[in-house]
């Protein structure tokens, strides 16, 4: 419900920002900032679908022209609780559409065909750790369990033991310890490999305290289940963090009712933690059985052929190589093309960048080393670049530092920081938001849209009409995708012939459904026999939820 005069204090409080720059923003600011573009910009819709388990609203904006049957993208972001950077870029993306469509013309070019409906927070529980201190990348914000098993729940979390404002890793020297430090830069940590004669030295910890003083550390946290493990699609029962059953967490239901609900819904664009336009998804073919009746899981391979040219135009636009982090079990994302049979293209925005350490000198003979080079593991070469980078992002990565831990005694406390993985340097936030609000941009073309290319009456005999018609589709994707034809979730294209009362068909049907139409050209040609007065008009109409409404008079050819 919108409360006026708190709505007014907060935008004393919060004012809006004038240039539609990225911004990492709390709830509060958010909600103030989707209000102002709701309020004061044409054209643009504020939508609230629903509450977080913390009472949380969780709200969007619709932006463009309402027009029956215009395809809509659906942009999603910071599902995964740390992926804040996400949802900025999202309400940047809205900011500049609201306020472009009246001075930029191929923004108006791209809103006049297409809406987008941008839900920029998806997890806002979760999302508030990142403006809390102490900092810590909190990902799940639902139903605790007993992860020990010892009767309590949520009695041992993470918490800053040092007192230095960070949650960060413990390391703490045990025989039975599964860690060795890298061999090319000791801040890095790396699993012990047996095989090649490596034996263990450290236990890693989240940072905090054996509270329940079972000589474990921080593992029964408040909260386990994550929002964007609790979809339908491959969820998985019985893990902590795929929630009680799918959609039991209120974000999670809240947006997969809003997304059923929406039909015009024509194509899904996340930012969060899964990628499939870099990397390629697993693909199975369109014709893979279903095993006890649950299809396979994986893209079916028509599908997986778009997706690879939307990933080619996706890294041209952006020149991003950051990759998913996770599986996608239980996943919005999954639940996009299993459920509801559209293709969601999946970006990460960024990931933090790999180099190589600088190169060994030479011993002082000036004889090269001749021992075998070990590889730096991934984590040495992420420190590489935060060395690189100086002084402005050396906050990255905290120093191990030794602390007298209350129940461990001496351990060391440092490790990467909070977020220092997921979020760019400041000084990239703008141009990163900028390249992918130009590929989504650039999405406009890809949708399928009908036209009807062809419509003609051709007199036959006396009264007699033969009617023709065709409809083509130019845009990349097709009318329904593989996955939509197989779960029958996307209602096809309706075509109409419309006769006046004097008119009579006489061959033909007067409705034709079409649920294969191809893109890149693809045709559907009907025809029709009519009978009535040679002064009648005939016409035909297409009608669509997602790719657009047709009609023309038919064209007397003689």
């Amino acid at each position: 419900m919108h409360h006026p005069i708190l709505f007014l204090a907060l935008v004393s409080v919060f004012p809006a920002a004038q240039e539609p720059g990225v911004e990492l923003l709390a709830h509060d600011e958010l909600t103030v900032s989707l209000h102002v573009l709701a309020d004061t910009h044409e054209h643009v819709e504020l939508l609230s679908i629903g509450r977080s388990r913390g009472n949380r609203a969780i709200e969007g904006v619709r932006i463009g022209p309402a027009v029956e049957g215009k395809p809509a993208i659906l942009l999603v972001a910071n599902l995964d609780g740390p992926r804040v950077f996400a949802s900025g870029v999202a309400l940047h993306h809205a900011r500049k559409l609201a306020e472009g469509y009246a001075t930029d013309e191929a923004i108006r070019s791209f809103l006049d065909r297409t809406n987008v409906y941008v839900l920029p927070r998806g997890n806002p529980d979760a999302a508030e750790a990142r403006f809390d201190t102490p900092r810590s990348e909190r990902r799940a914000g639902g139903h605790g369990v007993d992860n020990d098993r010892d009767g309590r729940f949520g009695e041992d979390g993470p918490a800053d033991v040092d007192g230095d404002g960070a949650i960060a890793t413990i390391r703490v020297e045990d025989p039975e310890g599964t860690w060795v430090a890298d061999p090319t830069d000791p801040r890095a940590m790396v699993e012990a490999d047996s095989n090649k004669g490596q034996r263990g030295r450290w236990k890693t910890y989240v940072e905090g305290r054996d509270a329940d003083g079972d000589e474990d550390v921080a593992e029964d946290p408040a909260a386990d289940t994550l929002v964007n493990r609790n979809f339908a699609s491959g969820w998985e029962q019985h893990e902590p963090y795929a929630g009680l059953f799918p959609t039991d967490e209120p974000e999670a239901l809240a947006l997969a009712e809003f997304f059923l609900a929406h039909d015009d819904v024509a194509l899904v664009v996340t930012y969060d933690e899964l990628d499939n336009l870099v990397e390629a998804p697993k693909s199975v073919k369109d014709d893979a059985p279903s095993v006890k009746r649950i299809p396979p899981a994986g893209v079916l391979e028509s599908d997986a052929a778009l997706l690879k040219e939307l990933g080619e135009r996706y890294r041209e636009a952006t020149g991003s190589e950051a990759k998913s982090s996770e599986a996608d079990e239980g996943t919005f994302q999954r639940f996009c093309y299993d459920h509801r049979g559209l293709l969601a293209l999946n970006a990460v925005l960024w990931d933090m960048p790999m180099s190589d350490p600088p190169e060994e000198e030479e011993s002082e003979e000036g004889e090269e080393e001749t021992a075998k080079k070990e590889e730096p593991s991934d984590d040495a070469k992420r420190l590489a670049w935060i060395d690189e980078q100086g002084e402005a992002e050396s906050w990255r990565f905290l120093d191990w530092k030794p602390f007298e831990h209350p129940e461990l005694g001496p351990v060391e406390i440092g490790g990467f920081a909070p977020y220092a993985r997921i979020e760019p340097p400041e000084s990239e936030w703008d141009e990163i938001a900028d390249e992918h609000l130009a590929f989504l941009l650039g999405l406009s073309d890809a949708l399928a849209r009908v036209e009807l290319v062809e419509c003609t009456a051709t007199p036959l005999d006396a009264n007699v009409w033969r009617v023709e018609a065709a409809i083509e589709n130019n845009g990349l994707l097709p009318l329904q995708t593989r996955s939509a034809r197989r779960t029958r979730t996307v209602r096809p294209a309706l075509v109409k012939l419309v006769l006046p009362e004097a008119g009579e068909l006489l061959a033909g049907r007067a409705r034709e459904s079409v649920s294969v139409l191809d893109g890149a050209g693809g045709r559907e040609e009907f025809t029709w026999l009519v009978t009535g007065p040679e002064s009648m008009e005939i016409g035909v109409t297409v009608e669509t939820t997602h790719a657009g409404i047709a009609q023309k008079k038919a064209e007397v050819v003689r």
